[in-house]
């Protein structure tokens, strides 16, 4: 470590976790680490006991848990950009208020990481998901993202999906100063936006073990059929920022196939009804800079319409496929 009194802020939401918060709290403060830590948890008006418990444990560690409760509800979305805003460390971790941090030696080897090598952004790990009591389950759904695990310069293999478990990241905290999250209540996915704004300046690290246990229980975000429409809807509506923010920050050359990734997404917004003609102009701008030539814009249409031939199959993947 460079200076042993780096601080950590742990960013910790919580909404009704009442059975859970307890043992999430506790993960963080069995942590050995050579440096200070802080614990900030962004308590948004529970109607259960976690702010009570939540009180509890900021009374019996002063100095090192605070509890930041708003005035009313805001929802994941603005409860995180309020609780991060209110860390003062000079590297921020995540853990949701229903996981555990499992290994108490997490925090100490992504700090060290991430002070030997200050081109990396972020530091993610495995995880191993628990049920409602904490007992050890199958999850298909996280073994296929855990084969998208990846490291080093990901930017355009996340710009295709994320594949970062919240809970297990350690980020640096001066990406947020020009970074601002979407508010909007409705919208569960802010996080996927913050690694691909940290990769398009920064390489991002992946730790091949698992620190922490990502719980899945009936009380948990449900992603109805409605709230995923709203996600991609407003992940769509960040792509334009998403892009703005990859040209600005990039110096090396793009291959082939991601000069194709980058096109097709500049699509995107040009096309989106719900953007404006200031956004679509300003886009404009990069086409020819990113432009994948007639095979690659003849790829682009034949994935277009096999999507609206079999709307099943991933868009991403069509694409691919046409070589």
């Amino acid at each position: 470590m460079a200076n042993h009194d780096t601080i950590v802020s742990v960013c910790m939401l919580a909404y009704n976790v009442a059975p859970y918060i307890g043992e999430a709290i506790e993960g963080v403060l069995q942590q050995k680490t050579a440096f200070s830590i802080e614990l900030v948890i962004g308590e948004d008006c529970s109607t259960d006991d976690t702010r009570r418990i939540c009180e509890a444990y900021a009374a019996r560690y002063p100095g090192v848990v605070r509890v930041t409760p708003p005035e009313v509800n805001l929802g994941i979305a603005g409860n995180a950009a309020r609780t991060l805003a209110a860390c003062r460390g000079t590297y921020i971790a995540i853990c949701d208020g229903d996981d555990v941090w499992s290994d108490p030696n997490k925090l100490q080897q992504q700090v060290d990481f991430l002070e030997q090598n200050p081109d990396y952004g972020v530091v993610y790990t495995d995880v191993e998901t628990i049920s409602e009591t904490g007992q050890p389950v199958g999850d298909e759904e996280h073994a296929s993202i855990r084969e998208e695990y990846a490291g080093g310069a990901i930017f355009f293999k996340l710009l295709q999906g994320n594949f970062i478990n919240n809970s297990t990241a350690v980020f640096r905290s001066r990406f947020l100063l020009n970074y601002e999250i979407d508010r909007d209540r409705n919208y569960y996915t802010h996080d996927h936006l913050l690694w691909l704004y940290i990769a398009a300046q920064a390489k991002i690290h992946f730790i091949n073990a698992p620190t922490t246990r990502y719980r899945k229980h009936s009380g948990g975000v449900t992603q109805s059929a409605a709230k995923l429409e709203n996600n991609k809807k407003k992940f769509q509506y960040h792509l334009y920022d998403i892009l703005l923010n990859f040209d600005k920050h990039n110096r090396t050359p793009v291959s082939t196939e991601n000069r194709l990734l980058l096109f097709r997404k500049i699509l995107s917004v040009l096309f989106r009804k719900e953007n404006n003609t200031a956004m679509k102009l300003h886009i404009l701008g990069l086409a020819p800079k990113y432009f994948p030539g007639v095979l690659g814009l003849t790829r682009i249409l034949f994935s277009k319409i096999g999507f609206l031939l079999f709307p099943s199959i991933n868009e991403n993947v069509l694409t691919t496929k046409l070589e």
